[in-house]
């Protein structure tokens, strides 16, 4: 599908548009596909350093923060801030959008936490 050819900044900024355009329309599994599509071909032509491949890592999170697949979000955004801490310092533009996802993953994560404690008590949730 990918050539080794570097993606247009333009064509990468509209599939990155079309990432966020289907999650707001809620269609996640399509949007994790493209996110994944995105991420590979980032990696393969910038490396995994570049500031592309690293919004492609948070774009991955963010899906499967949505998608309540909340171990895969974890990996992925925290991935990308090691990543983006590296590139650009821990004061960067983009490890505070990170940082801010990742937030939002454990208030996520405890939110469902407590309605499993709610329904299930103390005991483990089927599943």
């Amino acid at each position: 599908m990918w050539t080794k050819k570097k993606l247009d900044n333009q064509k990468w900024i509209a599939m990155n548009r079309e990432v966020a355009r289907l999650m707001q329309e809620e269609k996640l599994d399509e949007a994790l596909d493209l996110a994944r599509d995105v991420f590979d071909y980032t990696r393969k032509c910038y490396g995994k350093k570049d500031r592309k491949t690293i919004v492609a890592l948070n774009n991955i999170g963010t899906v499967n923060l949505l998608k309540k697949n909340f171990d895969e979000a974890e990996a992925h955004l925290l991935l990308a801030l090691q990543l983006s801490e590296k590139v650009s310092g821990k004061e960067g533009r983009q490890a505070s959008m990170i940082n801010m996802n990742l937030a939002e993953l454990y208030s996520a994560r405890a939110k469902s936490i407590r309605e499993n404690i709610e329904v299930f008590g103390e005991q483990t949730p089927p599943g």
